[in-house]
């Protein structure tokens, strides 16, 4: 059990994951913030298909695991299918560098959020939290939510070294936080469409790039 705790903790503390992950979530998180000053004028792309989309106030809690399922799917991954994941990675790289054009291009704005009413203490608070965050709701299309999940989704069903039952797993918790952007207001219908286009475009790009694990270790030591 001892050397099973720390064969994990080392897998984890590896410097390339660490390194190539770190590239992935904070880049992304840095551009996201400094393209706001980039933009103007702000769009809605709401259409008559988010009109009937109900607000479910507890999917929020699928859209907060966001972070540390992209973190830990890919630590999987990584662990499983070296090849895949820096496949994988690139692919969310050149995704999100994508999407971070379109923002400056065509920025959009989320106006359909709802008032909060008491459901419970817990749910409230990090519903206002979420929104009071992300406010105002900016650069909805597309949804960065749904392209990394679109794209762990992708890379772990092309992974011959992961089992069927964690591949539909994965599946099943991802597709629960692309519903959940718009369930929860923060994304339009046409946000989630927009995503899987670059997520196949970044992967079309992966595979004529011939990305392969030597290559990236190349940049990363």
């Amino acid at each position: 059990m001892k050397k099973r705790i720390k064969d994990y903790f080392s897998l984890i503390s590896n410097k390339n994951f660490l390194k190539s992950i770190a590239i992935l979530l904070i880049s992304q998180g840095i551009l996201y913030y400094f393209v706001k000053y980039l933009q103007f004028d702000y769009h809605t792309i709401n259409s008559s298909i988010d009109n009937k989309i109900p607000f479910i106030p507890y999917f929020i809690y699928f859209y907060n695991f966001f972070y540390p399922f992209v973190f830990l799917t890919f630590y999987y991954v990584f662990c499983k299918d070296l090849e895949k994941y820096y496949q994988g990675i690139s692919a969310g790289i050149i995704g999100f560098v994508i999407s971070n054009i379109i923002f400056i291009i065509y920025p959009t704005i989320m106006v359909l959020r709802p008032e909060i009413n008491n459901i419970d203490v817990v749910t409230n608070f990090i519903i206002k939290a979420t929104y009071f965050l992300d406010n105002p709701a900016l650069n909805c299309f597309p949804s960065i939510h749904c392209l990394f999940c679109f794209q762990i989704i992708l890379t772990t069903i092309l992974s011959k070294n992961i089992k069927f039952t964690y591949k539909s797993l994965i599946t099943i918790v991802s597709f629960l936080i692309i519903m959940s952007t718009v369930l929860v207001k923060q994304h339009y219908f046409l946000d989630i469409l927009g995503a899987l286009i670059i997520c196949i475009i970044a992967n079309i790009i992966v595979y004529l790039l011939k990305v392969n694990t030597k290559l990236f270790k190349n940049y990363l030591n």
